[in-house]
């Protein structure tokens, strides 16, 4: 009898996950490179901190502007703190960490009013449409950080990952959306020879998906992104007893594999466990922290794209 098709890609998973594990070694950093930063939100102004985890040259395979850069987003009521402090197995190394040590940027974001990010330090609620005002605002501000890092040749933003934990995650999917959604410069007559604007998110990770956040719908902007053509891959990681986020997670991953050639660059990891979020993370390693990071070297760092002067040839 042949196993069920979402069955497969858990199995698979689990094989990657296995072979992962015979090449993994726990080395905690003693010292880290980071740099805690203030930046402005698109259109209101608002002050976004993030901390900022540079690439270290001497991990990059081809030279900084070979590396990925991951942006992390944390849940409701949660701040970048989570990701800083509290995304590994006792033991090993907080998530960015690990990832910069393996060759990556990363950036942790407080969204707006979250964690750091408030206005004269005061605590305010979050609104439905304050959800929309990440994605246009906060994360265009993460983007635009991105591309100075990567005009400084520190980076490489065409090679980019956002991880969205609980209501992160349609903040991240909604972001990608809008990414891919832009449209080149018009700086060159033949359209394949133009200046990308956008289209850089090509790796997401939902872990313990919201299904909606305001106006934001999780489902909405995977149903976009699915096209093959944009080649994004896709993980969904959730407890098998998380009764509140089972089911909108196997929605999610089924909409993003009910294309054929998206069945590939798809992956559902579903321990059984009933931790939620970030949780997962400080679980043993292969609950969710090495399946991670095998899914973004198999399908973002891996990826060959070049740098690029991202600036319009109009204005070099």
């Amino acid at each position: 009898m042949r196993a069920p098709k979402s069955t497969l890609a858990m199995l698979s998973a689990v094989s990657v996950c296995a072979l992962f594990v015979c090449q993994f070694t726990s080395v905690v950093v003693a010292q880290v490179e980071m740099q805690d930063e203030v930046i402005q939100a698109k259109g209101d102004g608002f002050p976004i901190h993030i901390t900022y985890y540079p690439a270290l040259a001497d991990a990059v395979s081809g030279g900084l502007t070979n590396a990925p850069v991951v942006v992390l987003l944390h849940g409701e009521k949660e701040s970048r703190l989570v990701w800083n402090k509290g995304s590994s197995p006792r033991g090993t190394n907080p998530f960015p960490v690990e990832l910069q040590k393996r060759g990556y940027a990363v950036v942790a974001v407080d969204l707006r009013k979250h964690g750091e990010s408030l206005i004269d330090e005061q605590k305010q609620p979050v609104r439905p449409d304050d959800y929309n005002k990440m994605v246009l605002g906060d994360m265009r501000a993460v983007k635009n950080f991105i591309q100075e890092e990567h005009q400084s040749q520190q980076l490489n933003m065409r090679k980019m990952a956002i991880i969205g934990s609980g209501t992160g995650a349609p903040v991240a999917t909604a972001f990608a959306e809008l990414d891919w959604r832009q449209k080149p410069y018009d700086d060159a007559p033949l359209a394949a020879k133009r200046t990308p604007r956008g289209q850089d998110v090509q790796v997401l990770i939902l872990i313990s998906p919201a299904a909606s956040a305001g106006k934001l719908r999780t489902t909405r902007s995977v149903s976009f992104l699915k096209n093959p053509s944009m080649d994004i891959a896709l993980q969904v990681i959730v407890g098998e007893e998380d009764t509140k986020n089972l089911r909108t997670a196997k929605t999610i991953y089924q909409n993003f594999t009910s294309i054929k050639d998206n069945k590939e660059r798809g992956s559902l990891v579903v321990p059984k466990v009933k931790d939620t979020g970030l949780a997962l993370l400080r679980r043993p390693i292969t609950v969710a922290y090495l399946p991670l990071l095998a899914f973004l070297d198999k399908n973002l760092k891996t990826r060959n794209i070049p740098w690029q002067d991202r600036r319009s040839r109009l204005e070099r």
